[in-house]
């Protein structure tokens, strides 16, 4: 069998602290808006949103849910050896094309998958034939993402195949809300109208065995209508809610925060100009703090010049071009300043200039981007 292994450098000094306490309290916040018996899916794709998808899992895996969300075939196999009696729910629908032992596998270990064309209904039950392994079938419905989804003759096809396939068993049927998280819901409930009228023509509902699911963290918090049998919770389970709510119905903390030491401190005269380009220009004699973090390990150029950081209680301001590797910030007003003391780079406050709403609007995107951007080599401490 081929080994999908990595092996993983990490650097303890750049730390990605997690709130294991922060974490928790959002789950349950999020349950608390479900009917009774809902399946509380975790989603940790993209290394659990930056947050550390080993350290995620394990300090969930106790806790009421049900399944963990992934993308790939990779990411699932990474944390079937974490679990105890969870599910595994991966996105990527499966393609004729994939190596066969990857179905197999998925069969064996009780992972649910995509199926998105007859090839591949056809392709799996080619490989598990003659065995007493079965697949979970998940089906994804076309509501108005116009992305991964079967319009609802496809799927009907697929239903039908499915059905008649020993070694394939219809698991799921879902959908996803292309718009749950703005503020103006009226396409969001046309697409649950759309997903409805499908069940109801198909006679999903009927089924028990099928696991129903459209809501994303968006729809778990604005629309219960749509939650189903699971809920598919992924950044607010990070402590964000898409974006800034100005009176959300539950309360969500930040479960990360990121520190890195201040490596050296440089005196930099007035008029002396500052990394690649020479794009800052102190009109003071400066204090610098280079902090080793870069672009690198996820903390972006386009914060040159204009981001800032906390130093203890106090604010200083990125100068000169984040470079791959480390970047200087003015701390010319910071009190006591030293060597070794750790800077937080992505504060765990909502309300904090550094925080990962501020982050996201100083680089003109969402705070997603900002905590999935964090590499891998960073250090992830639990607490």
């Amino acid at each position: 069998m081929r080994l999908y292994r990595s092996q993983r450098f990490i650097r303890p000094d750049l730390e990605c602290h997690i709130s294991s306490k922060a974490l928790k309290h959002n789950v349950r916040n999020l349950k608390s808006l479900c009917k009774d018996g809902t399946k509380y899916c975790a989603v940790v794709k993209a290394n659990a949103y930056g947050h550390g998808i080993a350290e995620v899992v394990n300090i969930l895996k106790t806790e009421d849910v049900d399944f963990f969300a992934v993308n790939s075939f990779y990411e699932a196999l990474h944390i079937d050896t974490l679990i105890d009696r969870q599910s595994i729910l991966i996105f990527e629908a499966v393609y004729p094309s994939q190596p066969r032992e990857q179905i197999l596998i998925s069969a064996e270990r009780g992972f649910h998958c995509p199926v998105a064309s007859a090839d591949a209904v056809n392709f799996i039950q080619d490989v598990l034939e003659g065995s007493s392994h079965v697949f979970n079938a998940h089906l994804n419905i076309e509501t108005g993402m116009s992305r991964c989804g079967l319009d609802q003759n496809e799927a009907q096809t697929l239903i039908d195949l499915i059905d008649q396939a020993p070694n394939v068993r219809l698991a799921g049927i879902y959908t996803h809300f292309a718009t749950a998280d703005e503020v103006e819901l009226d396409y969001a409930y046309e697409q649950l109208r759309r997903f409805e009228d499908f069940l109801g023509t198909a006679s999903i509902r009927k089924r028990k065995d099928v696991i129903i699911h459209a809501s994303n963290s968006a729809a778990t918090i604005k629309m219960p209508e749509a939650n189903f049998d699971m809920v598919r919770c992924g950044i607010s389970m990070y402590g964000y809610y898409s974006r800034p709510m100005t009176d959300p119905p539950i309360k969500l903390s930040p479960t990360m925060k990121l520190q890195a030491p201040i490596a050296r401190l440089k005196h930099i005269p007035a008029g002396h100009s500052v990394s690649y380009g020479r794009s800052f220009v102190p009109y003071r004699d400066t204090v610098a703090a280079i902090v080793p973090l870069g672009y690198a390990d996820g903390y972006w150029r386009c914060f040159s010049n204009k981001a800032p950081m906390m130093v203890g209680e106090h604010v200083g301001k990125v100068i000169g071009r984040v470079c791959m590797d480390q970047l200087l910030l003015d701390v010319t007003d910071v009190p006591g300043v030293a060597v070794g003391q750790m800077v937080t780079i992505i504060d765990d406050k909502h309300d904090s200039p550094c925080g990962g709403y501020a982050l996201a609007d100083l680089a003109e995107t969402i705070c997603y981007e900002i905590l999935t951007s964090v590499h891998a080599h960073v250090s992830r401490i639990v607490h």
